[in-house]
């Protein structure tokens, strides 16, 4: 972890623009994705607030998710829920490329 709360997930390149990469933090037991979209990084919580399906297989549209299990909606910038089922909001973290790295604050 970086003195300003930034831990590394990998190398820039893992993820493209317009995808998504599910990554796994073991000491956390945390699942988060990182999504590029417009150059910019999103991270957010690795499964669907509704029934825990991973977000990584959804369909990504812009700035938004749709989960593949039962369609719920999310905006990746806020974790919004913008259609249901889900009704609880993603967690999402503050991403950044630095020096060749994506890293994410928890």
């Amino acid at each position: 972890m970086t003195n300003d709360g930034f831990r590394p997930l990998g190398p820039s390149g893992q993820v493209e623009e317009n995808d998504v990469r599910p990554y796994y933090l073991p000491e956390r037991k945390l699942r988060l994705n990182v999504a590029r979209v417009g150059g910019r990084l999103y991270a957010f919580a690795g499964l669907c607030a509704h029934e825990r399906c991973p977000l990584s297989a959804g369909l990504l549209r812009g700035t938004t998710i749709q989960c593949q299990c039962h369609g719920s909606t999310y905006d990746l910038a806020t974790g919004a829920v913008l259609t249901g089922p889900a009704t609880e909001s993603l967690a999402v973290y503050e991403a950044r490329e630095n020096q060749g790295q994506i890293e994410v604050k928890l």
